[in-house]
C-alpha cells in the first residue's frame, strides 16, 4: 500500500531505463511501468528526503513546447530542480523552429547543449525524429497521440486513491488528444478496464492503429477496452472517471467540425452523472479544466474530485522518469 512508503529508506535506482528514450507510453513494459510508479510513490511521500537531491547537480533539461503549459512545464521544472538540476524553457517559436528550422537540425544542436529533452511537439512524427536525432533521453511532453509521462502521474493517483489498478474500472471523457491514446495503450497492460465516454463524431479521430494496438492487448490481458458515446450509460460500474478538455476550440481557439455536432451539456461530469457511477467513484480532470463544460463547480469541487493530488503527482512522475533515465 501506499501509505507504506512514507519514510521507508530511499531505493536504489535500477538502470534499466538509463539512456533510454520516451517517444511514447508504449515502449515500457508492465515491469518498467510499476518501476517508475512505484519510484514516484515514494518520491511523493519522502518528498524531503535528501538522498537524491544532488542526484542530477550539473544536469540540464531542455522543454521545448510548441504550446502552453502549466502542469507539464511545472512538472518537469520542479522535478529536475528537486533532482538538483536545472532547466531551460524554450517556447518552439521563439527559436529557430519559428522560422523554419527542422526538427532533425533543432534536435542535432540542442543535443550538445542539454542531458534530457522534455518535449511538446504538434506530430507525433516530430517526437520520433527528435529521439532518432539525439543521443540524450527524450521525453514525450505531450503530442496528438501520447502523453505519457502525465497519463504515468494520473494512474499514480488512481493508485494512490484507490490502492490498486487491476480490476479498475476507469472511465476517460473528453477529445480524442494524446492522454486518451496513452491509456489505451497502458490500461491493458496494467489490468485496467477502460472506457471512452467521447462523443460519436470524436470517435472518428481516436487513431485507429493505437485503438486496435489497445484492443489486442486487452484480449491478451482480459481486460475490457470499449468506447461509449453515452457518458451516463458509460459511468454505470464505473471506480473512477478520468476527464480532458472537451473542445479543442478550448485549447487552439478554433472549433474543429467533430465538436459542431457535440451537444455539450449531454457531457459535462454533474454529480446527477456521478450518481449513475458506483457509489466510491472518484473524479479527477489532467487539464487544462473548463468549469461548466467539462464539470460544474460542485464536481470539481466536491468531496469525490482527486484534481490536486493528480496536479502534485504530475511532478512525481516526472522526477522518477527523470531520476532512471538520464544519464
Amino acid at each position: 500500500m501506499v501509505e507504506a512508503l512514507a519514510g521507508s529508506p530511499a531505493p536504489k535506482l535500477s538502470d534499466n531505463l538509463r539512456g533510454r528514450q520516451l517517444p511514447h507510453i508504449g515502449v515500457l513494459s508492465r515491469e518498467e511501468l510499476h518501476e517508475v510508479m512505484a519510484l514516484g510513490a515514494w518520491f511523493r511521500e519522502n518528498r524531503y528526503d535528501m538522498t537524491y537531491a544532488d542526484l542530477l547537480k550539473t544536469r540540464v533539461q531542455g522543454l521545448l513546447f510548441v504550446y502552453e503549459s502549466t502542469r507539464t512545464r511545472m512538472g518537469f521544472t520542479s522535478a529536475m530542480a528537486q533532482l538538483g538540476g536545472s532547466s531551460a524553457y524554450l517556447a518552439a517559436k521563439d527559436t529557430q523552429m519559428g522560422r523554419g528550422e527542422s526538427i532533425v537540425d533543432t534536435a542535432r544542436a540542442l543535443n550538445q547543449y542539454i542531458d534530457v529533452l522534455s518535449a511538446r511537439l504538434w506530430k507525433q512524427e516530430e517526437m520520433d525524429l527528435a529521439c532518432e536525432n539525439m543521443d540524450v533521453p527524450v521525453l514525450n511532453g505531450c503530442t496528438p497521440v501520447d502523453h505519457a509521462t502525465h497519463v504515468i502521474g494520473e494512474l499514480m493517483t488512481i493508485e494512490q486513491t484507490k490502492g490498486r489498478l487491476e480490476g479498475l474500472n476507469l472511465v476517460y471523457t473528453g477529445m480524442a488528444r494524446g492522454i486518451l491514446h496513452s491509456f489505451i495503450r497502458v490500461c491493458p497492460v496494467l489490468g485496467v478496464n477502460l472506457t471512452l465516454a467521447i462523443p460519436e463524431s470524436y470517435a472518428e479521430t481516436v487513431n485507429q492503429d493505437i485503438l486496435a494496438e489497445g484492443k489486442a492487448k486487452a484480449e491478451a490481458s482480459g481486460t475490457r477496452l470499449e468506447i461509449c458515446t453515452d457518458l451516463k450509460e458509460a459511468v454505470k460500474d464505473a471506480d473512477y472517471i478520468q476527464a480532458s478538455t472537451l473542445m479543442r476550440s478550448m485549447l487552439a481557439g478554433e472549433q474543429s467540425p467533430e465538436e459542431k455536432r457535440v451537444e455539450v451539456p449531454k457531457w459535462t461530469v454533474t454529480n446527477e452523472v456521478l450518481a449513475c457511477a458506483k457509489p466510491d467513484v472518484l473524479y479527477t480532470h489532467s487539464g487544462p479544466a473548463h468549469r461548466g463544460v467539462c464539470a460544474t463547480d460542485e464536481v470539481m469541487d466536491g468531496p469525490k474530485s482527486q484534481i490536486q493530488a493528480e496536479a502534485l503527482n504530475a511532478i512525481f512522475s516526472k522526477k522518477a522518469l527523470l531520476a532512471l533515465m538520464v544519464k
